[in-house]
């Protein structure tokens, strides 16, 4: 990854994907954020690199802001789910033989 900086003066890392062209120089492609969907080639890795960073500081210059957006976690989808089996009359039964299950298995593991 390398750094560039946003309208306020911080270092943002931008992700980049760098790889050889055929033995002929070197291609960064941007993978995230303002840089996707440019590419820069160049002779060496650091040189594919660098064009692609002022691409990026082209678009920068040229009004493009940089900005990362929040969304609070929810949690897990099943969350909503869990314990409403407590309710159904077989619940008991079936946990008591998970619990014998469980204990068949640690004393031998190959009671399956």
């Amino acid at each position: 990854m390398y750094d560039s900086v946003d309208d306020k003066g911080h270092a943002v890392e931008l992700p980049v994907i760098v790889e050889p062209l055929n033995g002929n120089g070197f291609r960064a492609i941007g993978a995230g954020g303002i840089s996707l969907g440019l590419a820069a080639e160049g002779a060496t890795a650091s040189e594919a690199v660098d064009r692609l960073s002022e691409q990026v500081r082209t678009r920068l210059k040229a009004g493009a802001k940089l900005a990362a957006i929040r969304i609070p976690a929810e949690g897990a989808a099943w969350a909503g789910d869990a314990g409403y089996l407590r309710e159904d009359p077989q619940f008991e039964a079936w946990r008591e033989a998970m619990d014998e299950y469980r204990d068949r298995l640690d004393k031998d593991p190959e009671a399956l």
